[in-house]
């Protein structure tokens, strides 16, 4: 896969969460401050959670090392 900003070839990976998995929410769920960032609605958990490890693995990330960004592309947990 190319970057979407600097359209270099990326590197193929993925991304692991140790404690709590991975969730997108929306904008104004993602903006909270204070003791509201501990109730999170309208989220959606992505990745597949091992409860033994305590981790969640999630596929399909690409690193480009010029940008030094990651892009992904995720399945959603329903």
């Amino acid at each position: 896969m190319n970057c979407p900003l600097c359209n270099c070839e990326m590197e193929e990976g993925g991304i692991i969460t140790s404690g709590v998995s991975a969730m997108w929410v929306p904008m104004e769920q993602f903006s909270k401050k204070g003791i509201r960032r501990l109730i999170y609605t309208n989220g959606r958990v992505i990745g597949k959670s091992n409860v033994v490890f305590g981790q969640t693995k999630i596929s399909n990330a690409f690193f480009c090392e010029h940008c030094n960004k990651i892009v992904g592309i995720f399945d959603v947990n329903k």
